[in-house]
């Protein structure tokens, strides 16, 4: 277990130096900089500007510089907030996200089990067709469209949530609704498929010829095996929702990083645009490393760092 971990470990620290190579390569490849947007900006100033932020050294020690700090913690200043650290700027923000997030995940994935756990009970019923075309619709449309339209007619017409802001808790319903209905679909699929698999192995058969009460049966003997691709998900589930958040944060006028992300991408913010990817990346991949450890606890038969005989 203790060789797996390390292994794993190891690996997650090539992917995330080969991550933030490539985020360096990217953005120095973009033509132009930071300061193009810059109105007729004097030649001596848009050079102390460079020379301020570390422009204006070759990009192999650019390169240097970067990883340098990166190692150490420091993820920069933001060019466009003056006297704003990157670090200061994802404190200040990944808060919010991760309430967000978290909520978004909690509803996508309770009310997807739920869901495709009864559409599974109830194969080739109303409530069966029911639920899958709700499914299909939630893969169809993605949260940028659902977004607003909650806007309109939840706030808007309706009147009954507010529209944008954060601080209240009936503030955070809309935006963890938008976020989660793609993977909440997503899920409800999954599930639905994986519950019919599991209900027709011979030992559901079997304790159900033994008379067990068919909750037990669900409960003890169907959904702890039918979950297992759905744990699987998680990882990419985390994945789809954070990034969701990004333009839905910026919808809702939520103060996450989403909204910081958003702004430097407009404003060509390298430090900013470079640290949040660092940031997600690294927290990504740290939930699907947890996943893979959550394996081993919730089916037995996993024994990870072990080769099969």
């Amino acid at each position: 277990m203790l060789r797996y971990i390390g292994k794993r470990l190891l690996i997650m620290l090539i992917t995330l130096w080969l991550i933030s190579t490539l985020t360096f390569i990217l953005m120095n490849s973009i033509p132009g900089d930071p300061f193009t947007s810059e109105k007729k900006l004097p030649e001596s100033t848009l050079e102390n500007l460079k020379a301020q932020y570390g422009l204006d050294k070759p990009l192999p020690m650019q390169y240097v510089v970067y990883m340098n700090n990166l190692i150490h913690g420091d993820l920069g200043f933001s060019i466009k907030n003056v006297n704003r650290s990157v670090n200061d700027m994802l404190a200040d923000g990944f808060p919010v996200s991760a309430q967000l997030g978290a909520q978004a995940m909690i509803l996508a994935i309770f009310a997807g089990i739920l869901m495709g756990t009864v559409a599974a009970l109830r194969q080739n019923r109303m409530s069966d067709y029911s639920l899958m075309v709700l499914a299909v619709i939630g893969l169809s449309i993605p949260n940028f469209v659902i977004a607003p339209l909650f806007q309109k007619y939840f706030g808007l017409n309706w009147e009954l949530l507010p529209i944008a802001g954060w601080g209240n808790f009936d503030q955070t319903i809309l935006p963890s609704i938008a976020l989660a209905f793609t993977p909440l679909a997503l899920v409800t699929r999954l599930m639905r498929s994986s519950m019919l698999e599991v209900l027709g192995q011979d030992y559901i058969r079997t304790a159900r010829a033994k008379g067990l009460p068919p909750i037990r049966v669900i409960s003890f003997h169907t959904l702890r095996n039918a979950i297992i691709p759905v744990i699987t998900l998680i990882g990419p589930l985390t994945a789809a929702i954070l990034t969701g958040s990004f333009v839905v944060e910026k919808i809702f006028s939520i103060p996450g990083i989403g909204k910081y992300f958003v702004e430097s991408i407009i404003n060509r913010d390298y430090p900013v645009i470079m640290g949040a990817t660092i940031f997600f990346s690294a927290f990504l991949i740290l939930m699907n490393f947890l996943v893979d450890l959550a394996y081993g606890y919730i089916d037995p038969r996993i024994k990870l760092g072990k080769k099969e005989a």
